[in-house]
């Protein structure tokens, strides 16, 4: 049993070296077949795969086409049969349809025996329907007539507010026309303020060009004093060493102080009124002012302001009132809080060092204060 087993598992073994020989051979083989299907079937490049596409549409398409072949003949087949199912049933609706009628016939009568019945019972409740509603309409008609009422007294009410109301809408477009022409003329009034302004603007800069000119003049005439002061000085000392002053050059000392003006030192203006008549008086007719004579000496104009017969305290007051008008314009432009009329006010409450009236001094503040003051006396009478 031994021998037998040995011998079985010899011709096993014999067996299975050829085997083992060629499985190599025959595995790579199956490999390169299965590999070249595979390439086969896989499509490798563009074209294969779009011929790959063009066949599934290819047989997509037969098999759409197959179908449709097999629905027609389908739909054939099926309308045959429906023309039969058809012609069948057309015979069994004959056959119900008499069959109906005369169970409809019957049925019918017997409705209609029912719906008489109905008719009749429905009549009845109509009946007294009708009878409630008519009550109910008589009821209504009753409150809308009172309610009528109600709404013709108020508005008889509300006529009448209506009319009260137009005459106050009157009254009030009276009002506004009223108000409309104020405004009108109160434009027209700030158009001619307006107007005014600029005229004062240009006044101002002709006054300011003046002023100018003028101060111009008065640094020349200080200066040309200044050194004629000093050579003044330089001829006394000579004088003082070496006899009697030289005549004709220059006025004495005497004339000097009778000319020179006597400013006050707090800074007040001399008197308008009075200082003209005192200093002609006080100035002999016969002897020249120191202005003369330095205009002499100086070769200086007459007349800075180009305005005749205008002396030196004429010539104060004109630059004053320029001074006045230039604060005054400059306060209205600035408007209300305007520094100038802090110090207005302040220079009005400040008490006055001199008791007498008449030897009262206009300061600059009450030269811009009276200017305003006739400027609002001159809107109020235009307003």
């Amino acid at each position: 049993m031994i021998a037998t087993g040995l011998t079985f598992l010899l011709g096993f073994f014999a067996a299975m070296l050829p085997a083992l020989l060629v499985a190599p051979v025959i595995w790579r083989r199956a490999k390169r077949l299965a590999r070249r299907e595979f390439e086969a079937t896989i499509p490798s490049s563009v074209n294969e795969i779009r011929a790959s596409f063009d066949h599934v549409r290819a047989e997509a398409a037969l098999q759409s086409r197959q179908r449709e072949m097999d629905a027609l003949a389908m739909r054939d087949k099926a309308a045959l049969e429906r023309a039969d199912a058809g012609r069948v049933a057309r015979e069994n609706a004959e056959l119900r349809a008499h069959r109906r009628g005369l169970a409809e016939t019957v049925a019918q009568q017997e409705s209609d025996l029912k719906e008489l019945a109905a008719a009749l019972a429905s009549r009845e409740e109509e009946y007294g329907r009708l009878e409630s509603q008519l009550r109910e309409t008589q009821l209504d008609l009753e409150r809308s007539t009172d309610e009528m009422d109600d709404l013709a007294a108020r508005f008889r009410e509300l006529t009448q507010i209506a009319e009260e109301r137009k005459i106050d809408t009157l009254t009030l477009d009276s009002k506004l026309e009223r108000v409309s022409d104020d405004l009108r003329s109160a434009e027209r009034r700030e158009g001619e303020k307006a107007s005014a302004v600029e005229r004062l603007r240009g006044e101002l800069n002709t006054l300011e060009g003046r002023l100018h000119r003028e101060k111009v003049a008065s640094r020349k005439l200080e200066e040309k004093v200044i050194r004629l002061t000093a050579r003044l000085a330089d001829q006394e000392e000579q004088v003082s060493a070496h006899g009697p002053r030289p005549t004709g050059l220059l006025p004495d000392e005497n004339m000097i102080e009778q000319d020179v003006p006597d400013v006050p030192m707090d800074g007040r203006e001399p008197s308008v009124t009075d200082e003209p008549e005192t200093r002609k008086a006080a100035v002999p007719p016969s002897k020249p002012t120191i202005g003369q004579s330095v205009r002499d000496a100086l070769d200086l104009p007459e007349h800075p302001l180009g305005e005749e017969h205008l002396e030196e305290a004429d010539l104060r007051q004109r630059i004053s009132d320029i001074a006045a008008r230039v604060v005054h314009l400059t306060a209205k432009a600035e408007g209300t809080g305007s520094p100038i009329d802090t110090i207005l006010e302040e220079a009005e409450k400040a008490p006055s060092s001199s008791s007498d009236p008449e030897a009262k001094q206009v300061t600059l503040a009450d030269r811009v204060r009276r200017l305003r003051d006739n400027e609002t006396a001159g809107g109020r009478a235009t307003g």
